[in-house]
């Protein structure tokens, strides 16, 4: 998935989760999506199971993107 799209879901999805982003803060999703490692993935997903509101959604967006783009690691 190019930026510009990954952007515009990255919005769509703040928007599910009750809150609002904008460009700059999407495009600093999809910065965070590119560098995420599956490890890093993985812990962000097993924290937001347990507790989800202690997970930051910068952090749960760019997993759900990560995961959306490449599939679970």
């Amino acid at each position: 998935m190019d930026d510009d799209r990954a952007a515009e879901l990255a919005v769509a999805l703040a928007a599910l989760a009750g809150r609002e982003i904008g460009p700059d803060e999407a495009r600093a999703v999809v910065a965070h999506a590119h560098t995420l490692s599956p490890g890093r993935a993985n812990v962000i997903w097993s924290r937001h199971r347990r507790a989800p509101r202690t997970v930051p959604l910068r952090d749960y967006l760019a997993m759900t993107l990560r995961f959306v783009d490449r599939g679970p690691p």
